[in-house]
């Protein structure tokens, strides 16, 4: 009997229990290969289908083969040892990435070799190792065919001299262009534009050596995105050729400039012009517009009140190609248009790591290797060392004019400078008509002595209105004014200016005795005893005081300097006045203030200033009174 269908399970205990113990075991059969041999071998299956598969399985088992089967269960002999084996170097020209064996000995490092520069003469499109030494370029204005390019001698040539100009006062050093400075192409004498910035070293200013910042992505000091889709660069990114160098002037001016190179292609080289202006410490620009935000790394918080920002000046800012970039230009602007985001120097300031930086985008435009290009995406990614002051003494101050002006049709770029240096030659002056070159003494017997007249008060003007050094000297020419005071002498006074220049002026003073008595009582000032002013003073004067001989500096013993933290400083304040202490940073902007007061009497107050709050960099304390006006330098290293 045959059943084609299943049957429950309490039919087939029913039929055990009858004894049809074969329709029950007819229903429990599994068809499968029951060959133990077979490589498709099914223990369950308890009827054989002839479906047993004995090749399928056959192959190498030895895994240090390289035919090695996996899967295989039975050796056929079949392994090998050679096919496998290859070079293994990435470098070489037959490198095998499939080679489980290496053979260094096989690998060829010769017959892929060739100037992988595309700007080359000797370009070859198929080497994939690169020899420099390979490489030929044509000669400046040449094609490699020795063809003119039509651009030779044909930079912009200046038609103004620029002699140095001394003046004698910093008023007089121009912070503005002055009238019209003329260029021409040299081939063609046709007239180019010219455009000029002003750079302020009438006080101090900053350097900063900048070096590409290190961060997540492709790193460059200088990032051009879009020319290698153009196929006018072997990468985006470019590197210093040696570090770049960023100045920071008074006039509020950022200056960057060097040179970067291509990080695939070394010989593509651009020198770096930029200029920035418009500095706006973090805080204040932040609340000109809801809007206004910085760009940070991951991980990166920013002290925005510490931060400077910054406006790209496109006039003045330039990526300029040299070595197989020559001819070649892009003229950088501010990116974004709407400038929400600005560049920004400070802790996090490159946008791509925390460390001290300088970063921000620009768009760019211009001539790449004779083809016009424009993009909108670039960027300046730099860390920044150490802030480095650079002091200017008083009398050395200048103004440095920047004329530049580029020939758009060839992509050439020429630049000079017109410098403006302080050259005072002008002493001091004396002016008072109280204090007379000649004084004639004589002996008063109610004073018991020879009457001396107090020293004048220094009448010393400077033509710049600069603080003038003073100094103040007494001699004893003949006679003995102590040892015999009746007895004829002659004292010579001698008060002495300089200015911050070194220039310097006398006027001398001479005070006589002939041994006469006074025919009545003096009638002048007060006076003292000779021996009381015979000695030598020097005195500190500023533009604002009509010191005395024996004035003391408003400000004093700053310390410690520099700091990190704070420092203290000794205040004096004249009696019924008060002393004015500003905190100035090198662009002028105040960052501190407070008063202090005189108590009963003129005395000397301790004063803490703090620093923990401000960046690091040189400072200027600033003291003023109604007479007086001192000014000490402030370092803050944190």
């Amino acid at each position: 009997m045959a059943l084609n269908r299943a049957l429950p399970a309490f039919m087939l205990v029913l039929l055990s229990a009858l004894g049809w113990t074969n329709v029950v075991a007819a229903q429990e059969d599994e068809l499968g290969c029951t060959d133990v041999w077979a490589c498709n071998y099914n223990p369950t299956a308890t009827e054989d289908d002839g479906s047993c598969d004995y090749e399928s399985c056959i192959g190498c088992t030895n895994q240090y083969a390289c035919n090695f089967d996996p899967g295989a269960i039975y050796n056929d002999g079949s392994c090998e040892y050679l096919s496998c084996v290859g070079c293994m170097s990435p470098d070489a020209c037959n490198f095998d990435p499939e080679a489980l064996v290496p053979n260094n000995a096989s690998c060829d490092f010769v017959s892929c070799v060739g100037c992988t520069d595309f700007t080359a003469c000797t370009f070859d499109p198929e080497a994939t190792l690169s020899d420099p030494n390979l490489c030929t370029y044509p000669l400046p204005d040449y094609d490699c065919a020795g063809n003119l390019t039509g651009c030779g001698g044909c930079e912009p040539v200046f038609l103004t001299d620029f002699p140095v100009t001394q003046v004698g006062c910093v008023d007089d050093l121009p912070l503005a262009p002055l009238g019209d400075v003329q260029a021409a192409t040299g081939c063609t004498d046709e007239p180019l534009a010219v455009q000029t910035f002003v750079v302020d070293a009438t006080s101090d200013y900053t350097l900063n050596i900048g070096t590409t910042a290190d961060g997540i992505g492709p790193d460059g000091a200088i990032r051009v995105f879009g020319l290698t889709a153009l196929g006018l660069a072997n990468s985006d990114y470019f590197v210093e050729s040696y570090p770049l160098l960023v100045s920071r002037y008074a006039n509020g001016l950022a200056v960057v400039t060097g040179q970067v190179e291509n990080v695939m292609n070394a010989n593509l080289k651009w020198t770096v012009h930029l200029v920035l202006e418009d500095p706006l410490m973090g805080d204040d620009w932040m609340a000109q517009d809801p809007a206004h935000g910085f760009v940070t790394a991951n991980g990166c918080s920013v002290d925005t009140a510490a931060m400077v920002t910054y406006r790209l000046n496109a006039a003045h800012s330039y990526l300029i190609g040299t070595g197989g970039l020559d001819g070649s230009y892009l003229q950088l602007s501010h990116m974004p248009l709407d400038e929400s985001k600005r560049f920004q120097l400070g802790f996090g300031g490159n946008s791509v790591n925390c460390n001290y930086g300088f970063g921000g985008w620009f768009a760019w435009s211009g001539l790449v290797l004779n083809q016009a290009v424009s993009g909108m995406t670039g960027d300046l990614v730099i860390d920044l060392g150490e802030d480095v002051p650079v002091g200017v003494p008083c009398g050395q101050e200048a103004t440095v004019h920047f004329h530049h002006s580029l020939n758009a049709d060839c992509g050439l770029f020429s630049e000079v400078t017109q410098v403006f240096v302080r050259a005072d030659d002008t002493a001091p002056t004396w002016n008072s008509e109280s204090c007379e070159a000649e004084v004639a003494l004589c002996f008063d017997a109610s004073f018991g002595g020879v009457a001396l007249p107090e020293p004048c008060a220094f009448a010393f003007e400077d033509e710049c209105g600069e603080a003038v050094q003073t100094a103040y000297e007494e001699v004893v020419v003949s006679g003995d004014p102590d040892g015999q005071p009746d007895a004829p002498f002659e004292i010579q006074r001698t008060y002495t200016g300089t200015d911050c220049s070194g220039n310097a002026s006398s006027f001398v003073q001479v005070l006589s005795f002939d041994g006469s008595a006074c025919p009545s009582a003096p009638t002048s000032p007060a006076t003292k005893p000779t021996a009381s002013k015979r000695h030598s003073q020097p005195h500190g004067r500023s533009e604002f005081a009509k010191a005395e001989s024996n004035s003391i500096s408003l400000i004093t013993g700053l310390a410690p300097n520099p700091t990190h933290s704070h420092s203290t400083l000794n205040v004096h304040v004249p009696q019924g006045e008060q002393v004015t202490l500003r905190v100035f940073d090198l662009a002028g902007h105040e960052v501190d203030a407070q008063v202090v007061t005189s108590g009963p009497g003129s005395g000397s107050h301790r004063i803490t200033l703090p620093a923990a709050h401000l960046p690091s960099g040189c400072y200027l304390i600033q003291a003023s009174s109604s007479q007086m006006r001192e000014t000490l330098r402030w370092v803050v290293r944190h």
